[in-house]
């Protein structure tokens, strides 16, 4: 009786305490708060890709807080709003420790390199400045990066092929007419009879309708190459910036590469812990199959497999050294 009452109080201890654990990693997921928060800060963006729910929020490049709602904006708020490409809005919660914020602070959103996450960006404003009240309305700033510099490159890159279409398309005509003037004038050349008086005043009347055609599609030209000047100019900035990107990038990768090697030593040291008490584990396993109640009224130690003939085996072996 005495033992089976044991069980059972064992029993409910470990269904208590498993309770206790699964409803405090509930409330840590769902980012429940016993306590409402008393700062916030409301941000419409166009677009909000990589920031999701606990993203975090930073003043000056310092943690400032977190993200704690995002919701779409309706039909109505965007006809609205001051910016109708808006179409996301993010309620961010701030810490009680971030001075006030002022009104000219730009709410961007960035990440400390191009594959870790993203985070909402503030800088830190004018001194001064009026202060933004507690959950104010924020104009969020477009995120920029590699994808938006080959956007932006796109549209460059057709306009200056419709440049270049119209422009040869002005030189194709030019051409025709000079090529029917050509053979005229070779005409007028080689003839030195009494027909010599109508090709000139045919080739006067080509000379002229040239002449015409080059002024009337003069003004046209030079607006045509200015224009693709000013192409050339946006794509050769938007070049240097993929440059600087690619830079960054590269930087990066070797970085990363440092870190990688790093981590993949620490996950060699961690694996091998698990490999103790994976093995270790067994034995607790086993008590608890034979005599729970082992884990609260004392018992008998067991003598344990020692750590460094488990990392020395290559096969599984006993969780308890086999009595010799």
């Amino acid at each position: 009786m005495k033992k089976n009452f044991s069980d059972t109080l064992t029993a409910f201890a470990v269904i208590a305490c498993s309770a206790v654990l699964l409803g405090a990693l509930t409330f840590a997921l769902s980012g429940y708060r016993l306590k409402p928060p008393t700062r916030t800060l409301q941000v419409d963006y166009e677009d909000v890709t990589g920031i999701k729910v606990h993203s975090e929020v930073r003043y000056a490049g310092a943690p400032a807080g977190r993200v704690i709602a995002i919701r779409h904006l309706t039909p109505a708020e965007r006809q609205t709003a001051k910016n109708k490409k808006n179409a996301v809005r993010v309620t961010l919660e701030i810490e009680e420790s971030v001075p006030p914020l002022p009104s000219d602070m730009l709410a961007s959103l960035s990440s400390d390199t191009m594959l870790s996450q993203k985070f909402v960006a503030f800088n830190a404003g004018t001194p001064g400045a009026e202060v933004l009240p507690n959950n104010a309305i924020l104009e969020g700033q477009p995120i920029s990066g590699l994808d938006q510099v080959i956007a932006a490159a796109g549209p460059v890159m057709t306009n200056a092929n419709k440049l270049l279409e119209n422009f040869n398309g002005t030189v194709t005509a030019v051409k025709g007419d000079l090529g029917r003037l050509l053979p005229k004038a070779t005409m007028l050349v080689d003839t030195a009879n009494g027909g010599v008086k109508d090709i000139v005043i045919s080739a006067e009347g080509l000379l002229a309708r040239a002449t015409k055609l080059i002024a009337d599609n003069e003004a046209g030209i030079k607006t045509d190459i200015d224009e693709l000047q000013k192409v050339i100019a946006g794509v050769d900035t938007a070049a240097k910036s993929l440059n600087i990107v690619l830079g960054s990038a590269n930087a990066f990768v070797n970085n990363t590469d440092k870190q990688l090697q790093i981590q993949l030593k620490e996950l060699h040291i961690a694996l091998l812990n698990l490999k103790v008490i994976t093995t270790h584990a067994k034995a607790i396993t086993e008590a608890l199959g034979e005599k729970p109640n082992r884990l609260i009224f004392s018992g008998k130690p067991n003598t344990l497999t020692p750590e460094d003939e488990i990392l020395k085996s290559s096969k599984v072996v006993p969780a308890k050294t086999p009595v010799k």
